[in-house]
């Protein structure tokens, strides 16, 4: 078997699901490991252990990358998951013996955002979150726009019926932010209502604006762009393209051996009956 073929054999291991599959394993078997380690009494006890569980984790995991490197080269670096996997591995590898705890600890807590690189669904919910990040800011801005303007007639409205909650523009931001995630804004409204009835213009548009209106846009926005991303059932037939091209050459080397093999037949073939013909002349 060539080079080439037994590199092509290695690329579809490395690629293949098995392989996939027991590195998502590995990586929730090593988030385990780490919720354990929060907890000081079990922590205390099982240390050693913990320690040895992290070293060969890091070692599957450094394998991994090592693999990869070798199938994709260069191309291994154009893929942010795969730089994002090599930077925690290798920071994990220079800080193993490290004096700064908090910074390794933070490392291993990084290693279970593997488990987004591992599935393809997670990967495709991040992207579509990342492509729609431009689209966010605008938003946000707007939402920043509305919540000053709200701010400010809050605080010239109900500054004395209510000065804890809309005493100032900063306290009146706070509090609409308090009722835009609905924590016991109910109890901010009635006091209001029951001196200014017609707050409840202000609250239910502030509510509808803020909560409704502008979630919806960042969500539509989110699932606009997931689907502009091509599927998993895309990707899948590219990796089938790619299995029967190497198939294909495969074969290719295959008839030329067979071919080969013939030529060599009939040159033994041919040599054969020139021997014949000397001894019988």
């Amino acid at each position: 078997m060539s080079s080439k073929q037994q590199l092509s054999g290695f690329a579809l291991f490395v690629h293949s699901k098995r392989f996939s599959n027991f590195i998502l394993l590995c990586v929730f078997l090593n988030a385990i490991v780490i919720g354990l380690q929060t907890y000081p009494s079990i922590n205390l006890q099982y240390e050693t252990l913990f320690n040895r569980f992290d070293i060969i984790f890091l070692s599957i995991f450094t394998i991994e990358v090592i693999f990869k490197l070798i199938v994709n080269r260069a191309s291994y670096f154009k893929d942010g998951w795969n730089l994002f996997d090599f930077i925690v591995v290798a920071a994990s590898i220079a800080f193993m013996q490290s004096e700064f705890v908090s910074v390794l600890r933070i490392l291993r807590v990084l290693r279970v955002l593997k488990t987004i690189s591992s599935i393809r669904s997670l990967r495709r919910i991040i992207t579509s979150l990342f492509m729609a990040v431009p689209t966010i800011g605008s938003i946000s801005l707007l939402m920043i726009i509305v919540f000053y303007i709200y701010g400010v007639v809050g605080s010239t409205f109900f500054a004395e019926l209510s000065p804890v909650y809309f005493g100032d523009l900063s306290a009146s931001l706070v509090t609409l932010f308090q009722i835009a995630t609905f924590d016991d804004w109910a109890n901010i409204y009635r006091p209001i209502a029951e001196s200014s009835p017609l707050s409840l213009i202000y609250f239910v548009t502030f509510i509808f604006i803020a909560v409704f209106v502008m979630l919806n846009l960042v969500v539509g926005e989110i699932v606009n762009n997931a689907s502009n991303i091509p599927s998993d059932v895309v990707e899948d037939i590219a990796e089938i393209e790619h299995d029967v091209h190497d198939l294909k050459s495969v074969t290719l080397e295959v008839q030329q051996l067979k071919s080969e093999i013939m030529e060599l037949k009939l040159l033994i073939l041919e040599t054969r009956s020139d021997g014949d013909k000397h001894q019988a002349s």
